[in-house]
């Protein structure tokens, strides 16, 4: 039998790595040691242990039982946001229920008596169709002792999940390991995402000179993707003549992407300038040529990846792009809006539902005042709707990395903020500028699903033909 290509198996020799989210709380503990882990529940509550490793189709998930005393129900199975499927198997009796969020069908979804089990449980999630449904829902298979205990199909669950499993009430499992096996997950585990917060200078030349600034500290820093204010090569100053001389915007981008591919270990850079289209390609265009707020990743040997552009309403001599953005770049797939764009979720929406998990918002809206606390609060729910992580910069002050949603490993979302959102900033709590500052966080992409755009994209037939003609298709950068 071939080894499939993704396969993690936990033995609890080590350290459990950034996948596990298990924090006992009062009234129930998780031991472990080299070759067992305990979980024991002396409460009525649920002693629950979440497993962020963007479990998809064809996944198989085997617990190896170690020798000793099985009480209690455990309940095992996938979540993506308020969608389950989960079994819920009494480990003396044999009893066993399954229930989905599937409340159109009766709950639960199949009830019966199995064998006990001694060695093993085991769960395999499958393809299946979903009849009167244009896309596709799940099929769930339980082992027990490595035979056939039950299977549940036709589930309409999203194609991305994570993975949990608990005792519900008192009792107690101990785990000699944890398998998980199946297909290449989506995307990278981890990227190191970084901003360069760059305020705006007073020509083209002196902005180009700090982003070569920034790919320098950002490449110092690891980072592998960076993101840049909204139109951070010229600066946004839409009266400025040199936002309209053609010639001076080529001859910055080359230089600066010379510079970046001078830079070792560079990171893709998403840089903003004004660009001219086909006047053909603007619906209701009367313009041979129309000026756009456009981005592009400057790749680390300087080469330049595909336009996106700014999809709604733009500055004084700027239009936007009309069309969603959706790109891959080092193998992670990207939605990007700008400034403006924070108004309407669909920019970032359409784009988690055809694969992003990271969400760029690069901004140049005016000048940061306040609240240091307040403003830093505000960033915390940013990616929460869209079950992504977002990435925001503004030039006016204020950038962070933000992780999708809160949970007790990460109950505070804002993974990073540029310095002066910090308390070494000399005003704090009031914010000032500090100057052009870079900030960086390693992310772990698997903890992001997606689910809430995913289900707004599978919420039927006519919402799913709908929504997947308006899903761009990824760009390779």
């Amino acid at each position: 039998m071939s080894t499939p290509p993704f396969r993690r198996t936990y033995d609890f020799r080590g350290p459990l790595d950034e996948a596990w989210e298990a924090i006992p709380e009062e009234g129930w503990t998780f031991d472990t040691a080299p070759g067992a882990a305990r979980l024991a529940n002396t409460t009525d509550g649920n002693a629950e242990i979440y497993l962020r490793p963007c479990a998809v189709y064809g996944d198989t998930y085997q617990f190896a039982l170690a020798p000793g005393d099985l009480s209690g129900v455990f309940a095992f199975g996938f979540q993506a946001g308020f969608e389950y499927i989960r079994f819920e198997l009494d480990l003396a009796s044999g009893e066993l229920a399954a229930r989905t969020h599937e409340f159109h069908k009766a709950q639960p979804r199949l009830d019966r008596r199995v064998a006990a089990p001694r060695s093993s449980i085991a769960l395999i999630r499958e393809r299946d169709d979903l009849p009167g449904l244009p896309y596709e829902g799940s099929r769930v298979t339980l082992l027990i002792d490595g035979g056939e205990a039950a299977v549940l199909g036709q589930i309409d669950f999203l194609p991305e999940s994570i993975f949990m499993f608990s005792l519900r009430g008192k009792g107690q499992v101990t785990l000699s390991s944890l398998t998980i096996a199946g297909p290449e997950r989506p995307r990278p585990e981890f990227v190191n995402v970084g901003v360069w917060q760059q305020s705006i200078k007073p020509t083209t030349a002196e902005n180009v000179d700090a982003l070569i600034v920034g790919v320098r500290q950002a490449a110092e820093a690891g980072v592998e993707i960076l993101l840049t204010p909204e139109t951070s090569l010229t600066g946004l100053r839409p009266l400025d003549p040199e936002l309209s001389d053609r010639a001076l915007v080529a001859s910055e981008l080359e230089r600066f992407s010379r510079a970046v591919s001078e830079v070792p270990d560079a990171p893709h850079t998403l840089t903003g300038f004004p660009e001219w289209v086909d006047g053909a390609c603007v619906d209701g265009s009367d313009l041979p040529e129309v000026k756009v707020n456009a981005h592009r990743f400057v790749r680390p040997d300087g080469s330049v990846g595909p336009m996106m552009a700014k999809v709604h309403s733009c500055e004084e001599g700027l239009w936007h792009g009309r069309a969603f953005n959706l790109q891959r770049v080092r193998g992670v797939e990207v939605a990007l809006g700008v400034c403006h764009d924070a108004r309407y979720p669909d920019v970032w929406a359409t784009g988690v539902m055809g694969g992003a998990r990271l969400c760029l918002h690069p901004a140049a809206g005016g000048t940061a005042s306040g609240s240091i606390p307040t403003m830093a609060a505000e960033y915390g729910g940013r990616g929460s709707a869209l079950d992504a992580y977002w990435v925001c910069v503004n030039a006016g002050g204020g950038g962070a990395i933000v992780y999708p949603n809160s949970n007790r490993k990460h109950p505070d979302t804002v993974l990073a903020v540029t310095r002066d959102m910090t308390e070494d900033n000399p005003t704090y709590p009031d914010y000032s500028s500090m100057g052009d500052l870079l900030a960086h966080k390693r992310i772990r992409l698997w903890d992001a699903t997606g689910c809430y755009p995913m289900r707004t994209l599978r919420s039927g037939r006519a919402g799913y033909e709908a929504w997947s003609r308006l899903v761009p298709e990824i760009r390779d950068v």
